[in-house]
């Protein structure tokens, strides 16, 4: 899991060896002390089902 803000420079990932909770957590923190928005990825990425 991949997490950032749209308005500054913070990011955090689980790839850091940080928990999904950790990051979540964390992501939270931000928006609450900022009030910036935060969005995240998936790491990795889903794999497209191809038939």
């Amino acid at each position: 899991m991949y997490k950032y803000c749209l308005e500054c420079g913070w990011n955090l990932s689980t790839a850091e060896g940080y928990s999904e909770r950790e990051v979540s957590e964390r992501a939270i923190e931000h928006f609450v002390a900022t009030g910036h928005t935060v969005e995240s990825l998936r790491l990795p990425p889903p794999i497209a089902i191809e038939n």
